[in-house]
């Protein structure tokens, strides 16, 4: 186990967090969630006093690792897309920890294909198109229920072979994980390519879930430290140092923006708080 950040006084109860390797798949958030954990820790001391940031050298598939935050030993906080059963068995910090960006989904997929994408003008078109998603994923109830012809796979990595035979046409994923993956996976399968032309936007915030026996002090604190860096604009300024590069890279602003409704939502969704979310309508920086 990775001892992050940390600092302790001689007589003072420390507040321990110990996050997991999965709540980001990609250099780009993992970096960003761990500049935003340290930001609102530091934050919160004053409040709170010592605390101690620590990254567990585990990964496993979400079913498995909600089970394990609900134990809180090996992991007592992870960054994932919210869905109803990890905010009801755990405890959500309902502030979009990403602005929203990880809303917005890029598709992977074989760039010979690139013209039949190119083609799609709506929503009812692209459920044409066959996606691959994963069987545990919160998103991929959502894209069933919305009518879109769903190939499910165990891991991202089975996935991005099934794409690579042709099992399914497209892989919608977070702008992150798609420019992340295409480098990745490229060299075994050299037309991989990112879409051009649009994103699907489904409204699924990434939470900070707390668990173990100190959640709920332990979700105070961070939620507590989070507003903040809201309210002192370093939230903003976080998610900008991190994601407008990657926003400009993958061309976010000029795609056509196909939009989902999530029936899954809790009602509790944070959606009319506009400091929360990221829009690609709002002029860049």
């Amino acid at each position: 186990m990775l001892a992050l950040a940390g600092w302790q006084g001689v007589a003072c109860a420390v507040d321990v967090y110990t996050i997991d390797m999965n709540s980001s798949k990609s250099q780009y958030s993992d970096s960003h969630i761990v500049h935003l954990l340290q930001a609102a820790l530091d934050a919160s001391r004053p409040k709170y006093g010592p605390y101690e940031l620590k990254i567990a050298q585990l990964r496993m598939e979400r079913d498995r690792l909600m089970q394990e935050m609900i134990k809180g030993e090996l992991v007592n906080l992870s960054g994932q897309v919210t869905s109803l059963e990890w905010e009801q068995k755990l405890t959500p910090i309902r502030i979009p920890l990403d602005k929203g960006i990880s809303c917005y989904r890029i598709s992977l997929i074989d760039g010979r294909n690139q013209d039949l994408f190119s083609a799609v003008r709506n929503v009812e078109q692209l459920k044409a198109l066959s996606l691959g998603a994963g069987r545990q994923w919160s998103l991929t109830i959502t894209y069933k229920q919305a009518g879109f012809h769903v190939v499910e796979g165990s891991t991202s990595a089975g996935l991005h072979g099934m794409l690579a035979a042709g099992r399914f046409q497209h892989f919608p994923r977070a702008i992150d994980e798609a420019v992340y993956e295409q480098a990745a996976y490229m060299p075994g399968f050299p037309t991989l390519a990112l879409e051009r032309s649009f994103a699907l936007y489904v409204p699924s915030p990434r939470y900070f879930f707390l668990g173990g026996a100190e959640q709920r002090r332990l979700a105070q604190r961070l939620e507590y430290g989070m507003q903040l860096l809201i309210a002192d604009g370093r939230f903003d300024q976080l998610f900008h140092q991190f994601y407008d590069a990657l926003i400009d890279k993958v061309g976010l602003r000029k795609r056509r923006i196909f939009r989902l409704e999530n029936p899954l939502l809790s009602p509790q969704t944070p959606l009319s708080n506009k400091a929360y979310w990221f829009d690609p309508l709002d002029p860049p920086r």
